[in-house]
């Protein structure tokens, strides 16, 4: 008859099929969640890239309104950059998007093409 010592011994650890087992699942998961976590999409980038634009537009509508002045907001359509003129921030839009525009003619500079916001809260475009 086996004592108690001889009982809790063999109930002390995991064999080495649970260990694999419990690799495997973990190795799983890792491989199905970290992608998602160090890695933005492409969806993601654009996305955050149309918010940055509509801000711009509407810190340009704000800055023209507060001034009294004109803004205008430019955008590079072959280098895929948009910036508040003279001296605002560049914001880059990821991936090489192509690029089109329907601007006021007067706006259209190839490759540039402005949003002009005037004092009154009106623009050439948007």
């Amino acid at each position: 008859m086996p004592t108690s010592s001889a009982r809790s011994s063999r109930r002390a650890g995991y064999t080495l099929a649970e260990l694999l087992v419990v690799l495997v699942i973990i190795g799983l998961t890792l491989a199905l969640v970290a992608p998602r976590l160090f890695f933005t999409s492409d969806g993601a980038k654009l996305d955050r890239a149309v918010r940055s634009f509509d801000t711009a537009a509407r810190a340009a509508r704000a800055n023209a309104r507060l001034t009294g002045h004109d803004v205008l907001l430019t955008v590079h359509l072959d280098d895929g950059v948009f910036r508040i003129e003279p001296d605002g921030p560049v914001y880059d839009l990821p991936g090489n998007p192509v690029l089109r525009a329907t601007v006021a003619e007067a706006e259209l500079d190839p490759p540039l093409a402005g949003i002009r916001f005037f004092p009154d809260g009106t623009s050439t475009g948007g």
